[in-house]
Parts: C-alpha cells; structure tokens; sequence
C-alpha cells in the first residue's frame, strides 16, 4: 500500500491519509476509546489512477468497528473535508461507495453530497461497482 499512497501523497495540499485518534478527554472515556487510533480518513484526486481531477477531491474511510456508529467517521470526514476544500481549484469533493454500504453512503449525505451516478469504479486493485456522491464546494 506504500507504493500506493505514494502516488497521491501531497501533504501540502492535505492528500494522503489522515489519522484519527479520540481527544484524550473525559467525553471519550464513555467509550473506552481515549487517546486510541481509530482509522483514517483519504483525501486524493478524484480518479486518480484512471483520470485524475484535482479540482474534485475524493474521501475515503475505514475505521475500527468499535467506533461504527458513534459518530467518529463523521466528525473526522467532515473536518478533513472542510481544510482540503479551503484551497483555490477544489470546487467539489466525492465519494464512493459499493450500493449496500449503508453506514459510508449515510456519512457521505451527512457531509452534504448527494447521489450522482451508479457505475464501475475503476481501480488498479479491481473493478467494482459502486455508487458515486459529490458536493460542490
């Protein structure tokens, strides 16, 4: 995955991984999740291995399953989303999911994107189909 990320790692312009950890807070602690690594949020060119749009920025996420549910993905997606869109150029920003991931396509109407289209999503690591959702910013 190094080789990967490589690719479209560009921290200056917030492109990369973005790690998540829980606030060493007394909030936290109700989840036993205080000062834990709790996934990462992704921030690329949208179609960036086929045809890459700098002006569209893809987000990507995984998280632990312990966090599912408790609004970390969220919280995290919507604070990347909000620095990487600051900059001149970036006039939308997308994501993509497979059509019964429910939990990812309820974040991403969260973040304010809506439905555009169902069609394959081209990868190096395979073809899938999905469904595609953007917001413009």
């Amino acid at each position: 995955m190094i080789p990967r990320l490589a690719q479209y790692l560009n921290p200056a312009k917030g492109w990369g991984l973005w790690k998540v950890h829980a606030l060493d807070c007394d909030a936290n602690d109700q989840h036993g999740l205080s000062g834990e690594y709790l996934g990462w949020v992704l921030v690329r060119p949208m179609h960036f291995f086929t045809q890459a749009q700098p002006h569209n920025l893809e987000l990507g996420w995984r998280f632990k399953h312990i966090c599912w549910g408790k609004g970390y993905a969220t919280e995290a997606a919507k604070a990347v989303m909000d620095k990487v869109s600051e900059p001149d150029g970036v006039t939308h920003v997308s994501a993509v999911a497979v059509e019964d991931n429910l939990a990812s396509i309820a974040i991403m109407k969260k973040l304010g994107m809506t439905f555009q289209h169902k069609s394959i999503h081209r990868d190096p690591l395979g073809d899938t189909e999905a469904v595609f959702y953007q917001k413009a910013v």
